[in-house]
């Protein structure tokens, strides 16, 4: 008898122990949210050609974590070198760079919808209406024409040397590019290249402020003693209002981001340095000092005006994202894949 209630009893208890568990299942990567609440994709580029590269998901409202949200829900590898991602009409396009595509997915639950082929080496994607968007490229001395209708490229608009990030401004589409001292200007109705504007050496990001003026960091060149350089631009007048010289040459990942308001530039320069689109000077303290972390990407929260920062730690191992106040101080850090840069919020 005693043996029978023992087992019994054991009986009862391993049903326990398998309710318990039941009511508490890893979580499920297609069961993202982000209708109501708040969070952030964080792209990863991975090492190169290790075919690494991910997308890390995290909510803010409630610390749900997916490290490698991609593969989880499709059940297959991002691919080689995760560069960029945009997120336009319910669908989130994350460029992968030495994988020579563009991966479609709907970003309600990263379900795969669609794959942009042909392309040499693409950087970022800009959509400028329902039916068309760009695609610079590292190589190829061209901009790429995407057909969002079938995902296939249309045509090409040459423009010399590597082009990195772009901006869709009343009807023009305005491009960086890492080997020029120049930025371009693209009529996005006849997709022909209509207009230049000498800046400094290898400009690589641009936002537009409060005012509609266009400002533009530009990494310099080491080899040549160029330093970096942050202008800022009447796009109207096709005319440069103000320029400011940084003290050294920059790497292709430091580049500027604007708060919410569009008031106050953010810039990357061996820490992170905040300047008011108002100064006339440039600041004379860091913001964010570096220390020993390589920061190697950064944006701002338009939700919450925290400042993201990405260390890619040793280039080798898994990164991190840092969120700091407006002022500066840290209040957390994201996990994140290898080589954390770029990032989307809802």
């Amino acid at each position: 008898m005693k043996k029978l209630l023992l087992l019994f009893g054991s009986g009862l208890l391993l049903m326990a122990l398998l309710s318990s568990c039941k009511k508490n299942p890893p979580p499920d990567d297609t069961d993202i949210d982000i209708s109501t609440s708040h969070g952030i994709f964080i792209v990863n580029e991975g090492n190169f050609q290790w075919s690494n590269a991910s997308v890390t998901y995290y909510n803010f409202s409630n610390q749900d974590y997916r490290e490698d949200i991609f593969r989880g829900v499709n059940n297959r590898p991002l691919g080689d070198v995760a560069q960029s991602i945009c997120v336009y009409n319910g669908k989130a396009y994350i460029v992968v760079n030495n994988s020579n595509k563009i991966e479609v997915v709907n970003v309600s639950d990263f379900v795969s919808c669609g794959v942009i082929g042909g392309l040499s080496s693409p950087r970022y994607f800009v959509p400028v209406s329902p039916e068309k968007a760009y695609v610079s490229d590292l190589y190829s001395n061209n901009i790429s024409i995407v057909d969002l209708n079938t995902n296939t490229i249309t045509g090409s608009i040459p423009c010399h040397g590597s082009t990195e990030e772009m901006l869709f401004h009343e009807g023009q589409l305005i491009v960086t590019n890492t080997r020029t001292d120049k930025i371009y200007f693209i009529n996005t109705i006849t997709d022909a290249l209509t207009d230049s504007l000498q800046l400094g050496f290898a400009s690589n990001s641009l936002v537009l402020d409060k005012n509609n003026k266009l400002w533009v960091m530009c990494a310099g060149d080491g080899t040549q003693n160029v330093k970096a350089s942050l202008h800022r631009v009447d796009i109207g007048q096709m005319s440069v209002e103000q320029s400011f010289q940084l003290s050294s040459t920059l790497d292709v990942w430091d580049k500027i981001a604007i708060n919410a308001t569009r008031d106050t530039i953010y810039y990357m320069c061996h820490g992170v340095y905040q300047l008011p689109i108002s100064a006339d000077a440039l600041p004379g303290e860091v913001l964010i000092p570096q220390g020993n972390s390589i920061f190697y990407g950064l944006a701002i929260n338009p939700f919450s005006n925290t400042i993201m920062v990405a260390d890619a730690v040793d280039y080798v191992q898994k990164g991190k994202v840092y969120y700091y106040s407006a002022a500066g101080a840290l209040q957390g850090t994201i996990n994140a894949g290898v080589l954390p840069s770029d990032f989307y919020f809802f």
